[in-house]
Protein backbone atom coordinates (compact mmCIF):
# COMPACT_ATOMS: atom_id res chain seq x y z
CA UNK A 1 0.00 0.00 0.00
CA UNK A 2 1.00 3.50 -0.71
CA UNK A 3 3.15 4.21 2.81
CA UNK A 4 1.83 6.69 5.22
CA UNK A 5 4.86 6.85 7.41
CA UNK A 6 6.44 10.22 8.05
CA UNK A 7 10.36 10.95 7.11
CA UNK A 8 11.51 9.87 10.73
CA UNK A 9 9.41 6.75 10.68
CA UNK A 10 9.75 5.73 7.69
CA UNK A 11 13.95 5.70 7.76
CA UNK A 12 13.67 3.94 11.47
CA UNK A 13 11.66 1.12 9.50
CA UNK A 14 14.63 0.58 6.76
CA UNK A 15 17.10 0.93 9.01
CA UNK A 16 15.49 -1.99 11.11
CA UNK A 17 14.81 -4.16 8.07
CA UNK A 18 18.48 -3.30 7.06
CA UNK A 19 17.96 -0.99 4.28
CA UNK A 20 20.50 1.20 2.50
CA UNK A 21 20.73 4.78 1.85
CA UNK A 22 18.93 4.13 -1.70
CA UNK A 23 15.69 3.26 0.56
CA UNK A 24 16.07 6.63 2.68
CA UNK A 25 13.25 9.45 2.71
CA UNK A 26 16.31 11.65 1.75
CA UNK A 27 17.44 9.30 -1.30
CA UNK A 28 13.33 9.59 -2.60
CA UNK A 29 13.03 13.57 -2.23
CA UNK A 30 16.60 13.74 -4.48
CA UNK A 31 15.00 11.43 -7.05
CA UNK A 32 11.95 13.80 -7.06
CA UNK A 33 14.16 17.24 -7.58
CA UNK A 34 15.27 14.91 -10.50
CA UNK A 35 11.95 15.06 -11.77
CA UNK A 36 11.43 11.37 -11.35
CA UNK A 37 7.92 10.18 -9.90
CA UNK A 38 8.40 8.13 -6.66
CA UNK A 39 6.72 5.71 -5.04
CA UNK A 40 6.63 4.71 -1.27
CA UNK A 41 5.63 1.46 -0.26
CA UNK A 42 5.39 -0.19 3.47
CA UNK A 43 3.09 -2.22 4.86
CA UNK A 44 3.90 -3.80 8.73
CA UNK A 45 6.82 -6.28 7.46
CA UNK A 46 8.42 -4.67 4.44
CA UNK A 47 8.97 -1.08 3.24
CA UNK A 48 10.11 -0.14 -0.28
CA UNK A 49 10.59 2.84 -2.24
CA UNK A 50 10.41 3.20 -6.32
CA UNK A 51 10.95 5.61 -8.79
CA UNK A 52 8.94 5.83 -11.90
CA UNK A 53 11.48 5.65 -15.01
CA UNK A 54 9.32 6.97 -18.36
CA UNK A 55 9.36 5.13 -21.98
CA UNK A 56 7.99 5.73 -24.91
CA UNK A 57 4.50 5.94 -26.27
CA UNK A 58 3.68 6.38 -22.23
CA UNK A 59 4.80 3.63 -20.65
CA UNK A 60 7.57 3.27 -17.58
CA UNK A 61 8.49 0.89 -15.43
CA UNK A 62 9.45 1.00 -11.57
CA UNK A 63 12.76 0.40 -10.07
CA UNK A 64 13.42 -0.15 -6.65
CA UNK A 65 16.88 0.14 -5.82
CA UNK A 66 17.98 -2.26 -3.37
CA UNK A 67 14.63 -2.93 -2.23
CA UNK A 68 12.28 -4.17 -1.24
CA UNK A 69 13.75 -4.94 2.12
CA UNK A 70 11.72 -6.80 4.72
CA UNK A 71 9.29 -9.60 4.26
CA UNK A 72 9.52 -10.24 0.13
CA UNK A 73 6.59 -11.79 0.06
CA UNK A 74 4.58 -9.06 1.35
CA UNK A 75 6.20 -6.97 -0.62
CA UNK A 76 5.31 -8.72 -3.50
CA UNK A 77 1.74 -9.13 -3.26
CA UNK A 78 1.60 -5.28 -2.20
CA UNK A 79 3.56 -4.23 -5.97
CA UNK A 80 1.29 -7.10 -7.84
CA UNK A 81 -1.44 -4.02 -7.60
CA UNK A 82 0.76 -1.69 -9.19
CA UNK A 83 -0.63 -3.52 -12.52
CA UNK A 84 -3.87 -2.10 -12.38
CA UNK A 85 -2.24 0.90 -13.44
CA UNK A 86 -1.67 0.28 -17.58
CA UNK A 87 1.11 2.47 -17.91
CA UNK A 88 3.30 0.21 -15.96
CA UNK A 89 5.19 -2.40 -17.91
CA UNK A 90 7.04 -3.91 -14.92
CA UNK A 91 8.98 -3.32 -11.72
CA UNK A 92 12.73 -3.81 -11.29
CA UNK A 93 13.71 -5.35 -7.95
CA UNK A 94 16.53 -5.20 -5.87
CA UNK A 95 16.08 -7.60 -3.09
CA UNK A 96 18.59 -8.70 -0.43
CA UNK A 97 17.44 -12.59 -1.35
CA UNK A 98 16.63 -14.63 -4.83
CA UNK A 99 13.37 -14.43 -5.85
CA UNK A 100 10.93 -16.66 -8.21
CA UNK A 101 11.00 -13.69 -11.08
CA UNK A 102 12.49 -13.35 -14.41
CA UNK A 103 16.21 -11.77 -14.03
CA UNK A 104 16.49 -8.65 -15.37
CA UNK A 105 18.39 -8.45 -18.33
CA UNK A 106 20.63 -6.15 -16.86
CA UNK A 107 21.51 -5.09 -13.15
CA UNK A 108 21.70 -1.42 -12.13
CA UNK A 109 23.83 -1.95 -8.75
CA UNK A 110 26.27 -3.94 -8.76
CA UNK A 111 25.59 -7.22 -7.52
CA UNK A 112 29.31 -7.52 -5.77
CA UNK A 113 30.28 -5.40 -3.20
CA UNK A 114 33.38 -4.63 -0.96
CA UNK A 115 32.66 -4.03 2.47
CA UNK A 116 34.73 -2.93 5.30
CA UNK A 117 34.54 -3.79 9.09
CA UNK A 118 35.19 -0.41 11.69
CA UNK A 119 34.23 -2.60 14.92
CA UNK A 120 37.84 -2.91 15.01
CA UNK A 121 40.93 -0.27 16.58
CA UNK A 122 42.88 1.44 13.83
CA UNK A 123 45.77 -0.25 14.15
CA UNK A 124 44.00 -3.83 13.61
CA UNK A 125 42.15 -1.74 10.32
CA UNK A 126 45.87 -1.05 9.02
CA UNK A 127 47.27 -4.28 9.90
CA UNK A 128 44.34 -5.82 7.99
CA UNK A 129 45.55 -3.78 4.79
CA UNK A 130 47.61 -5.34 2.04
CA UNK A 131 51.32 -4.06 2.48
CA UNK A 132 50.95 -1.96 -0.57
CA UNK A 133 47.93 0.03 0.81
CA UNK A 134 49.45 0.51 4.06
CA UNK A 135 52.71 2.03 2.66
CA UNK A 136 50.84 4.04 0.18
CA UNK A 137 49.17 5.05 3.00
CA UNK A 138 51.78 6.25 5.05
CA UNK A 139 53.92 7.41 1.97
CA UNK A 140 50.70 9.95 1.21
CA UNK A 141 51.40 11.22 5.00
CA UNK A 142 54.94 11.87 4.73
CA UNK A 143 54.93 13.76 1.62
CA UNK A 144 52.48 16.15 3.09
CA UNK A 145 49.11 15.33 1.43
CA UNK A 146 46.47 16.69 3.21
CA UNK A 147 42.04 15.97 3.08
CA UNK A 148 39.66 18.26 4.52
CA UNK A 149 36.02 18.40 4.70
CA UNK A 150 34.18 19.74 1.28
CA UNK A 151 31.18 21.70 1.03
CA UNK A 152 28.38 22.91 -1.37
CA UNK A 153 31.25 25.45 -3.43
CA UNK A 154 33.71 22.59 -3.81
CA UNK A 155 31.57 20.36 -5.62
CA UNK A 156 31.82 22.36 -8.84
CA UNK A 157 35.92 21.46 -8.41
CA UNK A 158 35.01 18.08 -7.16
CA UNK A 159 32.86 17.63 -10.51
CA UNK A 160 35.85 18.59 -12.59
CA UNK A 161 37.99 15.77 -11.29
CA UNK A 162 35.14 13.07 -11.67
CA UNK A 163 35.05 14.49 -15.55
CA UNK A 164 38.41 13.78 -15.75
CA UNK A 165 38.61 10.58 -14.51
CA UNK A 166 35.17 9.69 -16.54
CA UNK A 167 36.84 10.36 -19.12
CA UNK A 168 40.36 8.52 -18.64
CA UNK A 169 38.49 5.39 -17.50
CA UNK A 170 35.92 5.91 -20.37
CA UNK A 171 32.75 5.56 -17.87
CA UNK A 172 29.36 7.99 -18.10
CA UNK A 173 28.87 11.24 -15.82
CA UNK A 174 25.39 12.31 -14.33
CA UNK A 175 25.21 15.97 -15.47
CA UNK A 176 26.34 18.44 -12.68
CA UNK A 177 22.73 18.93 -11.35
CA UNK A 178 22.76 15.45 -10.38
CA UNK A 179 25.43 15.97 -7.72
CA UNK A 180 24.01 19.92 -6.99
CA UNK A 181 20.82 18.01 -6.17
CA UNK A 182 22.34 15.12 -3.95
CA UNK A 183 23.97 17.57 -2.12
CA UNK A 184 21.24 19.79 -1.61
CA UNK A 185 18.92 16.67 -0.26
CA UNK A 186 21.56 14.52 1.56
CA UNK A 187 23.55 16.78 3.20
CA UNK A 188 25.17 17.25 6.03
CA UNK A 189 22.63 14.67 7.41
CA UNK A 190 23.39 11.81 4.92
CA UNK A 191 26.13 13.17 2.92
CA UNK A 192 29.93 14.28 3.25
CA UNK A 193 32.48 15.31 0.54
CA UNK A 194 36.38 14.59 1.21
CA UNK A 195 39.02 16.19 -0.72
CA UNK A 196 42.92 15.43 -1.07
CA UNK A 197 45.33 18.00 -1.63
CA UNK A 198 49.03 18.48 -2.53
CA UNK A 199 51.05 21.37 -3.25
CA UNK A 200 47.80 23.01 -3.01
CA UNK A 201 46.21 20.92 -6.38
CA UNK A 202 43.11 19.21 -5.67
CA UNK A 203 44.21 15.30 -6.19
CA UNK A 204 41.40 13.15 -5.53
CA UNK A 205 37.78 13.26 -4.08
CA UNK A 206 35.20 11.28 -2.85
CA UNK A 207 31.11 11.92 -1.64
CA UNK A 208 30.41 9.20 0.94
CA UNK A 209 26.88 9.09 2.92
CA UNK A 210 25.63 7.69 5.91
CA UNK A 211 23.03 5.65 6.74
CA UNK A 212 22.28 3.27 9.72
CA UNK A 213 25.19 1.73 10.63
CA UNK A 214 27.10 2.09 7.13
CA UNK A 215 29.12 4.58 5.89
CA UNK A 216 29.28 4.14 1.26
CA UNK A 217 31.46 5.60 -0.87
CA UNK A 218 28.93 7.09 -3.81
CA UNK A 219 31.14 8.87 -6.10
CA UNK A 220 35.07 9.87 -6.45
CA UNK A 221 37.81 11.05 -8.89
CA UNK A 222 41.09 11.68 -9.06
CA UNK A 223 43.64 13.60 -11.34
CA UNK A 224 46.54 11.34 -13.44
CA UNK A 225 48.92 14.70 -12.16
CA UNK A 226 51.34 14.30 -9.42
CA UNK A 227 50.25 10.34 -8.90
CA UNK A 228 53.23 9.59 -6.98
CA UNK A 229 51.91 11.47 -4.04
CA UNK A 230 49.09 8.47 -3.69
CA UNK A 231 46.45 10.99 -2.72
CA UNK A 232 43.09 8.08 -3.55
CA UNK A 233 44.83 6.16 -0.58
CA UNK A 234 44.92 8.30 2.05
CA UNK A 235 41.39 10.24 1.09
CA UNK A 236 39.77 6.99 1.62
CA UNK A 237 42.00 6.04 4.75
CA UNK A 238 40.44 9.38 6.41
CA UNK A 239 36.73 8.73 5.55
CA UNK A 240 37.21 5.18 6.97
CA UNK A 241 38.45 7.21 10.04
CA UNK A 242 35.60 9.41 9.75
CA UNK A 243 33.17 6.84 9.81
CA UNK A 244 34.59 4.84 12.89
CA UNK A 245 34.95 8.17 14.83
CA UNK A 246 31.08 8.67 14.26
CA UNK A 247 30.27 5.11 15.11
CA UNK A 248 29.36 3.33 11.87
CA UNK A 249 30.09 -0.32 12.23
CA UNK A 250 30.62 -0.58 7.97
CA UNK A 251 32.53 1.43 5.23
CA UNK A 252 31.35 -0.21 2.29
CA UNK A 253 33.24 0.84 -0.91
CA UNK A 254 30.80 0.06 -3.65
CA UNK A 255 31.11 -2.38 -6.57
CA UNK A 256 33.95 -4.70 -7.20
CA UNK A 257 34.54 -7.13 -9.86
CA UNK A 258 33.02 -10.74 -9.00
CA UNK A 259 35.86 -13.03 -7.76
CA UNK A 260 39.09 -12.46 -8.87
CA UNK A 261 38.26 -11.66 -13.02
CA UNK A 262 41.44 -9.93 -13.52
CA UNK A 263 40.06 -9.06 -17.39
CA UNK A 264 37.13 -7.65 -16.14
CA UNK A 265 36.68 -3.96 -16.31
CA UNK A 266 36.53 -3.04 -12.68
CA UNK A 267 39.69 -5.35 -12.05
CA UNK A 268 41.93 -2.47 -11.50
CA UNK A 269 39.60 -0.61 -8.93
CA UNK A 270 38.78 -3.66 -7.41
CA UNK A 271 42.40 -4.01 -6.69
CA UNK A 272 42.52 -0.87 -5.04
CA UNK A 273 39.50 -1.75 -2.65
CA UNK A 274 40.36 -5.00 -1.65
CA UNK A 275 43.89 -3.68 -0.62
CA UNK A 276 42.36 -2.40 2.67
CA UNK A 277 41.19 -5.25 3.45
CA UNK A 278 37.75 -6.41 4.34
CA UNK A 279 34.97 -8.90 2.75
CA UNK A 280 33.09 -9.30 -0.55
CA UNK A 281 29.45 -9.38 -0.24
CA UNK A 282 26.98 -10.88 -2.96
CA UNK A 283 23.55 -9.66 -4.16
CA UNK A 284 21.26 -11.78 -6.36
CA UNK A 285 20.90 -8.89 -8.73
CA UNK A 286 17.80 -7.37 -10.57
CA UNK A 287 14.41 -9.62 -10.92
CA UNK A 288 11.53 -8.19 -13.33
CA UNK A 289 8.07 -8.23 -12.11
CA UNK A 290 5.59 -8.13 -14.98
CA UNK A 291 2.68 -6.91 -15.54
CA UNK A 292 2.18 -6.54 -19.33
CA UNK A 293 4.18 -9.43 -21.22
CA UNK A 294 3.23 -8.34 -24.73
CA UNK A 295 4.95 -4.78 -23.79
CA UNK A 296 7.52 -6.48 -21.47
CA UNK A 297 8.83 -8.31 -24.99
CA UNK A 298 8.38 -5.26 -26.72
CA UNK A 299 10.63 -2.82 -24.03
CA UNK A 300 13.89 -6.00 -23.89
CA UNK A 301 13.76 -6.56 -27.77
CA UNK A 302 13.96 -2.61 -27.83
CA UNK A 303 16.78 -2.76 -25.40
CA UNK A 304 18.47 -5.69 -26.82
CA UNK A 305 18.48 -3.30 -30.24
CA UNK A 306 19.92 -0.31 -28.71
CA UNK A 307 22.81 -2.15 -27.52
CA UNK A 308 23.24 -3.96 -30.41
CA UNK A 309 23.50 -0.22 -32.29
CA UNK A 310 25.58 1.42 -30.02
Amino acid sequence: MISALTEQTWDAKVVELGGSILQSWSWGEFQKFLNQKIYRFSGQDFICLAVGIELPLDKKYIYCPRGPVGNLESALSDLKKLAEDHSIIFSRLEPPQPLLLPKAIKDVQPPNNWMLSLEKSEEELLIGMKPKTRYNINLAQRKGVSVRLGNQVDLLDFYKLMLETAKRNQFKLHPQNYYLQMWDHLAPTNLQLLLAYYKNQLLSGMLLSWFGDSATYLHGGSSVRLKEAMAPYLVHWEAIKLAKERGYKTYDFGGVAPGNQTGHSWAGISRFKKGFGGFEVTYPGAYDLIYSPIWYNVYTQAWSLRKILR
